[in-house]
């Protein structure tokens, strides 16, 4: 693209750096459509968008045109950024999301390691505009996929049946709120009685025809553009300004480092060929499905063996202990990939480092994910919305640091990343210790109670 467009490798890899930051910004926008309308029509239109994008980057003959389909396919993506991990928490119990955000982050890693590999094969047998090709033939056929086997999620139910919200010890409060609107509407005593206690009653299961419609009422009363503004005022809170960074600066470093392989070892001594590059991301491939393998499980299995330690109470905050495993391993790759780099080892040495980057990651990822959704359940779209602004550092990082590592080397620069990295880690330590505190100062300072019923 370089060659063809008479631009740097930076100016396009910086500039096509946009979408992360539409991505960052669109989140918003979705996660509010979400919460407002339910989650399959925002799906639905997310990969609709995908599809058009795609389409127009195969025919794509410009940088600006190229850059304007990137930008529409990026707004597309945002609900799978920030939507699967609430729909994951609308479905699954506390003990069994650690396995399922494990999968869902097994998902991601393989989409960027098992696509660089691909992708290399097909820009250098077909030509780049067929990786948007190939891209707009499978989001056409995930159109009617989505539309038959992805119902609706949300769900308004009676906050009484809430219990992974910490609703279960105030039954006889809610009962109580409750009887209290009924006697406002003017209902008899019997017929109160007669309501509430009739627990065994279910609702009838909604035929699949039902299922299939894309709009099913509004599912949160709320004006939009508070659930708009809501992500951003979530950040006030200690547990999404932790995740925020932890999550949002330790995943931004594997963007940053896929964004500039090609830069690296298509030099000497590598000389990589545009397929050889993409096998460099074999690695990644590898390092996710092991990581997503073990963190899923060792999670869940950690969770339960500390509640049962903690006399059966279960804590948000046991969901922190893995990231000891993304402290050692992954300031060990940061630091072990720039270093192999700069003393031009063999190529296996920074491909294992760039592999163990992934493992190391996935454990971070589902700690965060668990840990933000058990703190913040009933608030899980706009806390996760909030902790995606780091696409916003993502595209900044993408305007120098092809530059950076031009003027300073890669040694030097991994090893600020690394540092950095360790650093975040370490800030998980007095989250783990006072985390339990600091839910109790947020749950009853006016400020925090305002944010969550804003």
């Amino acid at each position: 693209m370089s060659e063809s467009w008479n631009m740097s490798y930076n100016a396009l890899n910086g500039g096509l750096g946009w979408g992360i930051f539409v991505i960052g910004i669109s989140c918003f926008f979705t996660n509010a459509l979400a919460v407002v309308y339910g989650r399959r029509p925002v799906f639905l239109l997310g990969n609709l968008l995908l599809f058009i994008s795609s389409l127009w980057g195969y025919f794509a003959h410009s940088y600006s045109s190229l850059l304007a389909s990137r930008l529409i396919g990026c707004i597309g993506m945002s609900p799978f950024e920030v939507l699967v991990t609430t729909t994951i928490a609308d479905l699954y119990f506390v003990h069994q999301r650690g396995l399922r955000l494990a999968m869902w982050g097994l998902c991601l890693s393989v989409g960027v390691g098992g696509g660089g590999i691909i992708s290399g094969y097909i820009i250098q047998d077909l030509g780049w505009n067929w990786t948007y090709g190939i891209c707009a033939i499978l989001f056409g056929v995930w159109i009617p996929v989505l539309y038959f086997f992805c119902p609706e999620t949300a769900y308004r139910r009676d906050a009484i049946f809430n219990t992974d919200q910490g609703t279960q010890d105030r039954a006889e409060e809610l009962t109580e709120t409750k009887l209290a609107k009924l006697e406002e509407k003017h209902e008899t005593v019997e017929n109160i009685d007669r309501v509430e206690t009739n627990l065994t009653f279910t609702e009838e299961k909604h035929s699949y025809a039902h299922d299939l419609k894309i709009f099913h009422g509004r599912q949160c009363d709320d004006a939009y553009w508070k659930v708009l503004v809501r992500p951003l005022m979530m950040l006030v809170f200690p547990q999404v300004l932790f995740s925020f960074f932890a999550y949002g600066l330790t995943t931004s470093w594997l963007v940053v480092v896929g964004s500039v392989l090609a830069q690296l070892f298509t030099a000497p001594p590598y000389n990589f060929s545009v397929s050889g590059v993409g096998l460099v991301s074999t690695s990644a491939l590898i390092g996710s499905i092991i990581g997503a393998f073990t963190s899923g499980p060792i999670a869940d299995w950690a969770v339960k063996i500390m509640a049962r330690k903690n006399g059966g109470i279960y804590e948000p905050e046991f969901r922190l202990v893995i990231i000891i495993v993304t402290l050692i391993l992954g300031g060990m790759s940061f630091f072990g990939f720039g270093w192999s780099l700069e003393v031009h080892d063999r190529w296996i040495g920074p491909v294992i480092f760039y592999g163990i980057q992934y493992f190391s990651v996935g454990f971070m990822n589902i700690a965060v994910y668990g840990y933000l959704t058990d703190c913040h359940r009933d608030k899980a779209p706009e806390a996760f919305a909030a902790i995606n602004l780091r696409n916003i550092y993502s595209f900044g990082m993408n305007y120098f640091v092809s530059s950076w590592i031009v003027s300073q080397g890669p040694k030097q620069v991994f090893c600020i990343v690394g540092g950095i990295h360790v650093a975040i880690c370490l800030c998980a330590i007095p989250m783990y210790i006072f985390g339990k505190r600091c839910r109790s100062w947020t749950s009853r300072v006016k400020i925090f109670q305002v944010v969550m019923r804003a």
